[in-house]
């Protein structure tokens, strides 16, 4: 019964429009497929390419910060109104302001050491000393190639400078582990990275010991030279190493010191990618493709189903009444088989009628002469209308079930999504028991007391342009200190310049990353204690001390005291110091620390000098 369901018209006609709905499926999904592929792989190494860049500017602003902590450092010590030479105590205090300055030398014009501090260095000079003279005598900074030596990656950097008419060189071998940690931090999980130096070789790695390649790395570096090789001129593209294995790889370059970051994934991440999200669009199309189908079907089975539910209303009238003589009026009659059928049976019925009427006058010649003749014959007759109802109630049954299966199939899919879409219902909004009822209290209760640090983060994270005014840094000064609500047994000195000069800064800003700062002073002191806030004039630099006399901060704090939400303390949140870090790197300024343990620490503050006294315009004095 089954089969014979099977090969019915409506079954045939079900699958054949299915199979033609399915070709224009595959053809869009393969569209489909191949543009959301293209798309993901550009998506790639647009990403790929902003890492490398972000990663290279890491390592750029920190070697400019180096140069300008120099540059700082010689503006202070240079200042003509001063005159005075530096001392090996100059350079002390430099390496201590940098511990990463692992050695620093004054040089003169011809290239003689005039004075150093710290670990020597004097191979690696020798072989950059001609490089130093060469660009610092035209009144320009140095940066020097990467050198590896004993277990330490470092460059040189070298500022020009004046002091009592002489021309000057200060040179220092800055050690780049700092840098290590900080592309350490900066480098994803999921992205293979490797930097390189202008010669070829490995400055770090994602997995390299404090972000620094201290360990050859064969296999990595035939990588690179690999992807090189592959990509030629261009920054990005899709790379088959020797192993077969397919990346995609993005490359950025620093022109200044030649030195590259290559940034590669697996190129079977696009195929991952979109066999999860194509697997959504593969749901629609699959819907869409149903009610399609649904709909196409009904408007292609009812020429069928109509002149059959004709067909076999006629052949009840057959079946259940005596003599009756079908018309084609009686039945739909289409240009088709089920047409063909419908005049068989009209054919059918004249037929049993005539052979009827021959019959009951062959009964009634033959009644008379020959009763066993005549009961043979009824008897036949019988068996003849026996046989004609079974056949009719046959087809009536085909049909029947026939149509009980269409109508089965076409509902039982949509209950079946109906009852999958009412589970899905019931899970998400059924009522809560008590256990996780707790577990959103518990939720409310953590909310409630985050929001005091949101509060605070969102303060941090909110951006707004600076409004700067031009304000006397000595009186500027005094206001803070004065409306600052200072403790018992806190002391406060003030050792201003008596130049009073003026700094062009977002006061409100400012004053609110020096009130951080002296915040932090107090709460170091415990109470007792002595905060004392100067200022130095420089040539082109102002500087604001902070110093308190507390117990001092270690060398590994001082180096993530400015990390967002980085905190010693057991509820904080780690800001106060992101926020003054934030409004130097704003203002274009330069913090430093300086820091003994157990007799205090000091903030040093940068910034431009904007105007002194007796100046009109900016640069121009009256």
């Amino acid at each position: 019964m089954a089969k014979k369901h099977f090969n019915s018209l409506s079954s045939q006609a079900i699958v054949v429009l299915a199979l033609i709905s399915l070709i224009p499926v595959f053809i869009i999904g393969f569209h489909v497929l191949g543009v959301d592929s293209r798309i993901l792989k550009n998506e790639i190494l647009q990403k790929q390419q902003s890492v490398a860049r972000r990663i290279l500017a890491t390592a750029s602003s920190m070697l400019t910060y180096q140069e300008q902590l120099l540059a700082v450092f010689l503006d202070l010590h240079t200042n003509e109104n001063e005159r005075r030479a530096f001392t090996r105590e100059d350079l002390i205090y430099l390496r201590k302001s940098a511990p990463a300055f692992v050695y620093v030398t004054l040089l003169d014009a011809q290239g003689n050491e005039r004075l150093s501090s710290g670990s020597p260095l004097a191979d690696t000079l020798s072989i950059v000393k001609p490089e130093i003279l060469s660009t610092c005598l035209q009144q320009k900074p140095f940066i020097s190639d990467i050198f590896h030596v004993e277990n330490r990656f470092f460059v040189w950097l070298a500022e020009p400078f004046y002091q009592s008419g002489k021309e000057g060189i200060l040179a220092v071998a800055y050690d780049l582990r700092e840098m290590g940690e900080a592309l350490l931090q900066n480098y994803p999980l999921d992205m293979n990275i490797a930097f390189v130096s202008a010669a070829g070789d490995l400055i770090s790695y994602n997995g390299a010991a404090d972000g620094l390649a201290f360990t050859a790395n064969p296999e990595l570096e035939q990588k690179v030279q690999e992807m090189d090789r592959a990509l030629g001129a261009k920054t990005e593209g899709e790379v088959v190493l020797p192993s077969r294995e397919r990346i995609l790889v993005s490359v950025a370059q620093w022109p200044a010191m030649e030195w590259a970051v290559y940034v590669d994934q697996p190129a079977d991440l696009i195929t991952h990618l979109l066999r999860e999200n194509f697997s959504w669009d593969m749901g629609i199309m699959l819907l869409t493709m149903f009610f399609f189908l649904l709909i196409i079907s009904y408007w292609v089975i009812l020429p069928i189903t109509r002149p059959l539910v004709r067909l076999r209303e006629a052949a009840t009238r057959l079946r259940d009444q005596e003599d009756v003589v079908l018309t084609e009026a009686d039945v739909d009659v289409p240009n088709n088989e089920i047409g063909e059928l419908a005049l068989i049976v009209v054919e059918m019925s004249h037929e049993l009628h005539n052979r009827r009427q021959t019959l009951l006058q062959a009964q009634a010649e033959l009644a008379q002469s020959n009763q066993i003749l005549e009961q043979r014959v009824e008897e036949r007759t019988n068996a003849l209308k026996q046989a004609t109802r079974e056949l009719v109630k046959a087809e009536r049954l085909a049909a029947i079930g026939q149509m009980a299966s269409i109508i089965s199939h076409e509902i039982r899919n949509p209950l079946a999504v109906i009852s999958n879409a009412t589970r899905l219902i019931k899970m998400l909004v059924r009522a809560p028991d008590a256990k996780v009822t707790k577990q959103f209290g518990i939720i409310e209760a953590e909310i409630r007391q985050a929001n005091s640090i949101i509060s605070e983060v969102l303060g941090y994270a909110r951006s707004r342009d600076l409004i700067l005014t031009a304000v006397d840094v000595n009186s500027y000064l005094k206001e803070i200190l004065s409306s600052y609500p200072w403790p018992q047994g806190i002391e406060l000195k003030e050792d201003f310049a008596q130049e009073d000069v003026q700094i062009k800064v977002d006061a409100e800003e400012v004053k609110q990353a020096i009130r951080n700062i002296i915040s932090n002073a107090v709460e170091a002191m415990g109470g007792n204690g002595t905060v004392t806030v100067s200022t130095q004039v420089g040539k082109r630099a102002l500087g604001i001390s902070i110093a308190d006399t507390g117990p001092g901060v270690s060398e590994e704090v001082r180096k993530k005291m400015f990390s967002p939400f980085f905190t010693t303390k057991a509820r904080g949140t780690g800001l106060g110091l992101a926020v003054v870090g934030k409004a130097l790197l704003r203002h274009k300024g330069k913090i430093f620390i300086t820091s003994q343990l157990g007799k205090g620490t000091t903030f040093h503050l940068y910034f431009k000098i904007y105007r002194r006294a007796g100046d009109t315009i900016y640069g121009e004095a009256s």
